[in-house]
């Protein structure tokens, strides 16, 4: 138990304070902590969080033609636009997912690491419905259920199909081999980078007209690091080049449109009263002889000269000259 100090002593101890003889502590200085941030030297969120024009147009390459892609495999009218393309941590990533989810692993050779592509329920739901003669307008429960093996089956075929069109629009950038490894439907067990490792999430909008949804390609930044110059580009070389896959498809359009093609035997002039005239069995003398070479016009614009002839019992031109022009 502590003594307790009488009255004398409380003032003897008083008086030697105030004069000086008996020593206090000194009270510690406080300091108001200071706006200092702590930065993590490993970190890539200031090497990386910058626009990256080439893969904003590599993708809207790609939704134009998985467009095509999905709308000949649905035989529908299928929308696909992009969203958006952002660079995020991992870890915010995989926690904007919802449960389940249709998540499918896949590399792209030569390159390091793993990447993923996922679709939201309703996109799944409604693709199946679809592919198995629905409309698309049926609503599904989604929580509480997983996917069916015949619903895997089938996002598996859509899944190949994007991999297949994604490796073609990337190859401006690099040759790329893409293989499909595994799906999963808890983004908990989709781990292909740590944490606080930063991706480059790009997302479209599927509108399958009754019902739309997103997909998504999640890409790690250190996968794709070794062309990075390339994708900060303002324009990539090979974009100011003739669109290889651009030129066949109009080059196929071209060769299945229908166009008007006329072979002239000749030409003459007549008077209103000569026209009015004619009868059956007159004669319309043409301005060139029957051996004289035939103009040939394509809709209407003058392409090539030939000769006329018989071809298994039809009438015939055979083409001698084409014109320049």
């Amino acid at each position: 138990m502590s003594e307790v100090l009488s009255q004398e002593e409380i003032d003897a101890l008083l008086t030697g304070i105030s004069d000086g003889e008996i020593e206090t502590e000194q009270e510690e200085e406080v300091h108001e902590p200071s706006e200092v941030q702590p930065y993590d030297l490993t970190g890539q969120d200031r090497v990386v969080y910058e626009k990256m024009p080439i893969v904003e147009t590599t993708a809207e390459k790609f939704a134009r033609r998985f467009r095509i892609t999905m709308s000949s495999l649905l035989r529908r009218a299928v929308n696909i636009s992009t969203l958006s393309v952002d660079m995020v941590k991992y870890v915010d990533f995989i926690k904007a997912i919802s449960v389940p989810a249709s998540l499918h692993i896949f590399q792209m050779k030569p390159l390091s690491g793993s990447s993923l592509i996922g679709f939201e329920p309703q996109v799944v739901f409604a693709l199946v419905d679809i592919i198995f003669g629905g409309s698309g307008r049926t609503k599904f429960k989604v929580e509480g259920r997983d996917f069916t093996t015949i619903e895997n089956n089938i996002i598996k075929r859509v899944v190949s199909s994007a991999l297949s069109d994604f490796q073609k629009v990337w190859e401006t950038i690099v040759k790329l081999d893409v293989s499909y490894q595994k799906s999963e439907t808890n983004p908990q067990f989709a781990q292909l980078m740590s944490p606080n490792d930063v991706a480059i999430v790009i997302k479209f909008e599927i509108d399958l007209e009754f019902s739309s949804g997103a997909m998504t390609f999640c890409i790690p930044y250190l996968t794709v690091k070794p062309f990075e110059k390339k994708l900060r580009a303002g324009y990539h070389e090979d974009t100011l080049e003739v669109d290889k896959e651009w030129e066949d498809r109009l080059k196929e359009g071209l060769r299945c449109s229908n166009v008007d093609l006329t072979v002239e035997l000749g030409r003459t002039e007549l008077s209103g009263k000569e026209i009015v005239s004619l009868k059956k069995g007159d004669v319309v003398i043409l301005d060139q002889y029957c051996s004289d070479s035939l103009d040939g016009y394509v809709e209407n614009i003058l392409k090539f000269k030939g000769r006329p002839g018989l071809s298994r019992g039809n009438l015939a031109v055979e083409i001698s000259k084409f014109v320049e022009g």
